[in-house]
């Protein structure tokens, strides 16, 4: 497996110095595991976690993508989501955390446009992108929603001067960013493997 060390941000195969599996005697498949490593540039200790899964295909158990537990701050972006838009959601963490709100609403935005290059969509503008992601069941509606009016907040934020964000209006913009790659890239995956393991039983 390769992970990404959150401080220095360097992918590495980690070397692991520890680790515990448990499996639930009542459900076979149903299993973790946890890994005890470190970062081999900035010595950073890491702990990792990752859920048991089937392969229908091969029939067979493997042990998923792997979950950062540590370090963690109060915001998780998922391995899962493409290295250009988490450094992307990262310098919209960091304007946040900089009480830079404007930033934080130019740079999610940003990150939502990056969004839709990596998903093949390039409209003349971002809300005909929004429009086909939606079209193209990328997104559903609820996103469709969230990405929408994350464009629009953006727009105000370049555009008008006089606009002010405050603390909790720039943590919310950025959590429906988070949300919106999460559910793409993470839950909608993991979803689609449930329906597949209930039509295989």
């Amino acid at each position: 497996m390769i992970i990404e060390c959150p401080n220095c941000l360097i992918n590495f195969e980690p070397n692991i110095l520890s680790g515990f599996s448990f499996i639930d005697p009542d459900d076979p498949i149903e299993g973790l595991k946890f890994s005890f490593s470190k970062c081999p540039k900035c010595q950073s200790p890491i702990l990792i976690e990752q859920e048991q899964e089937l392969d229908f295909t091969l029939s067979k158990l493997y042990w998923g993508t792997p979950k950062l537990l540590y370090p963690n701050s109060e915001f998780r972006i998922n391995p899962i989501i493409p290295k250009t838009l988490r450094v992307s959601l990262l310098e919209s963490i960091k304007c946040y955390q900089a009480k830079s709100y404007t930033a934080t609403a130019v740079m999610c935005r940003r990150t939502i446009e990056g969004f839709c290059q990596i998903k093949g969509v390039k409209e003349r503008n971002l809300a005909k992108s929004i429009e086909k992601l939606k079209a193209d069941g990328i997104i559903n509606d609820q996103l469709f929603e969230w990405a929408n009016e994350l464009r629009l907040i953006g727009n105000e934020a370049v555009h008008n001067i006089e606009i002010k964000f405050s603390s909790t209006d720039s943590r919310d913009i950025l959590d429906f960013t988070i949300a919106i790659l999460d559910f793409t890239y993470s839950f909608k995956d993991k979803f689609d493997k449930f329906k597949e393991r209930l039509k295989n039983k």
